[in-house]
């Protein structure tokens, strides 16, 4: 798809210039609701997924527990990304092609900060840091910054013309620095999310395929040996072969054994909003973040959990659109990259949760509880926006319209008088 649409100006144009002109806005706007309705979905979520556990904190010690401080804080950094995401969409994309490099050597820095002081383990993964008593996942940001430098590097060639290797050292070293850093951390599962993203750029750039399947084999082999280091990845694989010919353990239950009930239990309209028991303390260790997704499925039924992969398939949707009409190739591959980052992990997320996939961590976007995945989510969502508004045309439509629905106002004020 990528392959085919080639040039790097903003004169190209994909079906004339009005009809691109017009495919942006009407995106935009689609872009805009979409991702509005799934950050008010996920805010929801969080305040049922943490209430069970902020209740039983705010009981035990009120002075220093408040009541639904986490998903307070969710909803802070919600209204925080939303912001971010609409100073993000006035600035020129030209702004963010020619900071490329520079976006990507401070989110590596910003990752290499987890091996110091301010490094924080979580469940034996060393990938927050903690700043102010709050914390970070510098990783987030990164996939982010990763995405803008691969779409600014990889613009730069031809498909199937001057596309080898010697030009895509730079696009090469920067992926392998940051798989590097998510995994000396320990973090498999977003170092999986990041293989995603960088083998599917390559891929739709124009990337010969004989470099993907190397890379793929190498990956596979990759994957093999960290599994194998770590008994806890190790006990997981053995856990999902195992549950492939069982039912869920009543004894000794898995996080995914508790998922599958909860979705038994919601059956197809769901218990209702804040009624799931499956994460109360005791059962699903990980309700708020990985496996939210089990309590919209348990609270909403099937009838929810269909209209949020409806969502996240219309996201998608949108956003490949957008890059297909885009004029301008780098645009073309962060739009694509977004839509690989954000739908391929929400996909890989829903996944893990119905038991289909062996477990790794990875947040539900927009949904999870996790401040540094919303914010860098929206601020993703932001840049797009900026590409679309780079279109000729589109930013000064909006501005003429605007000033045309004001002086309609001011005349039709003028005919009442």
């Amino acid at each position: 798809m990528m392959g085919s649409m080639h040039g790097s100006t903003n004169d190209e144009n994909v079906g004339g210039e009005v009809t691109t002109q017009e495919a942006m806005r009407k995106s935009i706007f689609f872009l805009i609701f979409i991702t509005l309705c799934l950050v008010a979905f996920g805010v929801l979520m969080v305040y049922s997924a943490t209430a069970p556990s902020s209740i039983q904190l705010h009981v035990d010690d009120p002075e220093k527990y408040s009541l639904f401080s986490s998903a307070n804080s969710q909803l802070q950094f919600a209204l925080i990304g939303i912001v971010l995401c609409a100073i993000a969409a006035f600035i020129p994309m030209r702004v963010f092609r020619m900071a490329a490099p520079v976006i990507l050597v401070l989110a590596l820095i910003l990752q290499a900060l987890i091996f110091t002081s301010l490094g924080v383990t979580v469940a034996g993964n060393t990938n927050w840091i903690g700043i102010a008593g709050r914390t970070l996942q510098p990783s987030e940001f990164l996939k982010l910054a990763l995405i803008v430098f691969l779409a600014y590097d990889l613009a730069k060639f031809k498909p199937g013309v001057d596309y080898k290797w010697k030009y895509m050292k730079w696009s090469g070293t920067g992926a392998a620095a940051a798989i590097a850093l998510v995994l000396a951390g320990g973090d498999l599962g977003t170092a999986l999310v990041f293989i995603l993203i960088i083998v599917g750029m390559f891929w739709l750039s124009g990337g010969p395929t004989r470099y993907l399947f190397l890379a793929g084999a190498g990956g596979v082999l990759g994957l093999a040996v960290l599994v194998a280091y770590r008994s806890s990845r190790l006990t997981r694989f053995q856990q999902y072969f195992d549950s492939l010919f069982s039912l869920p353990d009543g004894t000794a239950p898995s996080q995914v054994d508790y998922a599958l009930w909860a979705f038994g239990s919601g059956g197809l309209g769901g218990t209702g909003f804040g009624t799931g028991r499956e994460k109360w303390p005791g059962n699903m260790t990980e309700a708020q973040t990985d496996f939210i997704f089990a309590v919209v499925g348990e609270e909403f039924g099937l009838a929810g959990t269909v209209l949020l992969m409806g969502a996240f398939i219309a996201l998608g949707a949108v956003l490949l659109y957008m890059a297909r009409m885009h004029p301008n190739r780098f645009a073309r591959l962060f739009i694509t990259g977004t839509a690989l980052w954000l739908c391929g992990q929400a996909l890989a997320n829903m996944l893990v949760v119905t038991g289909l996939i062996p477990v790794f961590g990875v947040p539900l976007p927009f949904i999870s509880l996790g401040g540094s995945s919303m914010l860098a989510s929206l601020l993703a969502i932001g840049v797009v926006l900026s590409c679309a508004f780079d279109v000729d045309g589109v930013r000064q439509s909006f501005t003429v319209r605007r000033s045309a629905r004001r002086a309609k106002a001011v005349m039709s004020g003028g005919d009442h008088e």
